[in-house]
């Protein structure tokens, strides 16, 4: 993938790669010499006289004015999609403004084949781009979902248990003899209220039990991450 090497051949000698409908879904034909790209309108499987005559004769009588020519030393950005088996063109319409070409393959060794040639022809003028994020950055959301998932679990556990504890206690606190302090407690009991009552509502093997599947499901996903093939290959001129 890193090392492509630069076809030298001379032009005259270089042979003509083309690929047809169908196995081109959005031209019916595309042909790539040592130095250009042809691509025709879809009308169709061409005939087996027409893919003979554009191995060998002269592409621009043979495939007609309708046909779209590009210079490779032209092309900006090469950018092969690889979920939808789709090449996109970038090239320099004129000297201030670019236009787009998109070539779609019905299977991925259409197109891996097509995107490789033309690497392979454009040489060292164009660099690939990195196709993969650092480990780190893949990894930042999962891990920090990981960390807090066990960090709340063992947070809320905790609590449990300390109101676990402490419910023999408040239970003969909230019983205390009228005086000077009642209207205290009374006010702490309504603020403690809403805690007691949601702490009450769980249990530990609950919140383990919720943590645990959180933090699976965090596990699996930065194995996912971390393990992603890449979506999509970019050449760039340089």
């Amino acid at each position: 993938m890193n090392t492509t090497g630069l076809e030298t051949t001379l032009p005259g000698s270089t042979r003509r790669r083309i690929w047809s409908h169908p196995e081109v879904q959005s031209h019916s034909l595309v042909v790539l010499t040592f130095s250009q790209l042809y691509v025709t309108p879809c009308t169709g499987t061409p005939p087996p006289a027409v893919l003979a005559a554009v191995e060998t004769g002269d592409l621009d009588e043979q495939l007609g004015p309708l046909a779209i020519r590009l210079e490779l030393m032209a092309l900006r950005r090469v950018k092969l999609d690889l979920l939808n088996n789709t090449l996109l063109i970038d090239y320099d319409k004129d000297s201030l403004t670019t236009s787009r070409l998109t070539i779609v393959f019905a299977n991925p060794q259409a197109a891996d084949a097509c995107f490789t040639k033309i690497w392979r022809r454009l040489g060292d003028g164009h660099q690939l781009q990195p196709y993969q994020k650092d480990a780190w950055s893949r990894a930042k959301a999962p891990l920090l979902l990981l960390l807090g998932t066990l960090l709340t679990t063992a947070v809320v556990a905790l609590l449990l248990s300390v109101f676990e504890d402490t419910a023999t206690a408040r239970v003969a606190g909230s019983l205390h003899p009228p005086g000077g302090c009642g209207l205290d407690n009374r006010r702490w009991d309504i603020v403690l209220a809403p805690v007691e009552w949601l702490l009450g509502s769980l249990n530990w093997q609950l919140v383990c039990a919720l943590g645990g599947s959180v933090a699976a499901a965090s596990q699996v996903w930065l194995y996912r991450r971390l393990t992603c093939p890449p979506t999509a290959l970019e050449l760039v001129r340089r």
